[in-house]
């Protein structure tokens, strides 16, 4: 591994290793939607559209409530992440599966949140997520998109002066700042699991249809999840 040295980061010894299982990919994915918006604006708040980029919308979520957002409300269909979401301390609102009600419920003019993060991975829940922004709010999008097209409330965007990140995460830039929130203790990963499995019954376990899968091997209890 010639960039080791670079890239790896130390895994502090008062931390579980199991909680950051994820903490390679999935979790500075959330943190980097959340994060540095916060951290200019302390207290804005939050909304998170769920469903595509499950585990990442619910980190984002959980990390949105530690880092003192005023309001965080979550957005999914699917009753499991609905749970672990009010579990971390966000405010879970159910829809029905489907882009029908975000185009019926989108609000057109201005919503009241200076932070969105859609993890839909659709385009209805992406325009909800911009939709929805306060005037100068900002969006990160981390799910996929693969429609052919995908559009977007321009006019609106334009007259809110909304900003919009679309694009990879940098884990190894964000690695410490979230390695350090759960040494902090104010949020624990471990709750979006649903999932902890042996590293005998890996096979069984990523081919589970579930939110959050993490195999650990013994003694170590430290390895990845999907």
């Amino acid at each position: 591994m010639p960039f080791a040295d670079a890239m790896l980061v130390p895994v502090p010894d008062d931390i579980d290793p199991l909680k950051l299982a994820s903490a390679s990919d999935n979790m500075p994915d959330a943190w980097r939607s959340v994060g540095p918006a916060l951290a200019q604006r302390p207290g804005a708040p939050v909304l998170v559209v769920g469903g595509g980029a499950r585990s990442i919308g619910l980190y984002a979520a959980g990390m949105a409530v530690a880092l003192g957002a005023s309001r965080v409300d979550y957005v999914d269909y699917d009753p499991e992440r609905l749970r672990i979401a009010e579990a971390l301390g966000a405010s879970a609102m159910e829809i029905k599966r489907g882009a029908s009600w975000f185009v019926r419920n989108a609000p057109r003019v201005n919503g009241p949140y200076l932070v969105s993060v859609d993890a839909s991975s659709t385009a209805a829940g992406l325009r909800y997520a911009l939709r929805s922004l306060a005037p100068g709010g900002s969006c990160t999008a981390v799910g996929f998109y693969f429609a052919k097209r995908t559009s977007l409330p321009l006019m609106q965007m334009y007259a809110n002066s909304t900003t919009m990140h679309v694009g990879i995460s940098h884990p190894r830039r964000d690695l410490p700042d979230v390695i350090e929130l759960v040494r902090q203790g104010i949020f624990d990963p471990l709750k979006v699991a649903t999932l902890v499995a042996d590293w005998n019954d890996a096979p069984d376990a990523f081919t589970t249809r579930t939110t959050k899968v993490i195999v650990a091997r013994e003694p170590y209890g430290r390895l990845g999840g999907n």
